[in-house]
């Protein structure tokens, strides 16, 4: 019934005259909150963000330049590992990931009073493929490895958790990222599928199950360092989704007066 109660006021709001409809919107959304249905509000902007942030994902966002990013095409990447068992120098070329648009969101909690977010999201299954790679390494420092061909990666359960700490945009309308704390991520399962290692067949099964292991070991060791490296890059990202977006103002109506 709460819903219900909700969804009449935004119909009635939508088909308010234009310059009515944020004065009507704010005396409503207060008078709603004054009732106890604030966690009801707080869910409902929650849920409304993260399907605009699906949408762009999965259509892109045309004014603002952003691209589809599900599937992301990606021109070239270049990847280095130094393990101790293998080393690694890996140029993708022509590749694109797709899954990112089907992400789940586990936890998100928003505390008005430190102005601040806290979630949890998984992407189930992320695939990376690439029209050619090319591999130089060695296993051990002393054994060569060599490839080209094409690639596919699959990265099974990616989940990271993180509080964000939350602003105001310079033109007062739009809710920004201030901040990035206790980011951490875990990716349990990782397959590697290149083809054309060290001259192909039985070789590139024995490759393909160095590779995986090296990854894995070399992402949940040094995964604290690649979360800081990567805490200002997500802010800046993640911003230029948010802003541009009206949503400020809807924050503004659940902080502590």
């Amino acid at each position: 019934m709460k819903l219900v109660i909700l969804l009449a006021l935004c119909a009635v709001a939508a088909a308010a005259p234009k310059a009515n409809r944020d004065a009507f919107a704010i005396e409503e959304f207060e008078r709603f909150q004054a009732t106890g249905n604030r966690n009801i509000l707080i869910n409902a902007i929650i849920t409304t963000l993260f399907q605009r942030l699906r949408s762009i994902i999965l259509e892109g966002w045309e004014e603002k330049g952003v691209p589809v990013l599900d599937p992301l095409v990606i021109e070239s990447t270049h990847i280095t590992i130094p393990a101790e068992i293998i080393n690694l120098d890996l140029q993708l070329k022509n590749a694109q990931a797709t899954g990112v648009g089907d992400f789940v969101v586990h936890k998100s909690i928003l505390n008005v009073n430190e102005i601040s977010f806290d979630v949890d999201i998984s992407v189930p299954t992320l695939e990376i493929s690439a029209e050619e790679y090319d591999l130089l390494g060695d296993f051990f420092a002393a054994i060569p490895l060599y490839g080209k061909g094409g690639a596919v990666f699959h990265i099974e359960g990616f989940r990271f958790s993180a509080k964000l700490f939350l602003k105001q945009s310079e033109d007062e309308k739009s809710i920004l990222i201030e901040r990035i704390e206790n980011l951490t991520f875990v990716i349990p399962g990782f397959k590697s599928n290149l083809d054309g290692a060290v001259g192909g067949g039985d070789i590139d099964n024995i490759v393909n199950a160095l590779v995986e292991e090296v990854i894995i070991d070399y992402v949940n060791r040094f995964r604290g360092a690649i979360a800081k490296v990567a805490n200002g890059a997500l802010v800046r990202i993640l911003n230029t989704f948010l802003d541009g977006l009206n949503t400020w103002h809807y924050l503004a109506m659940l902080l502590p007066k």
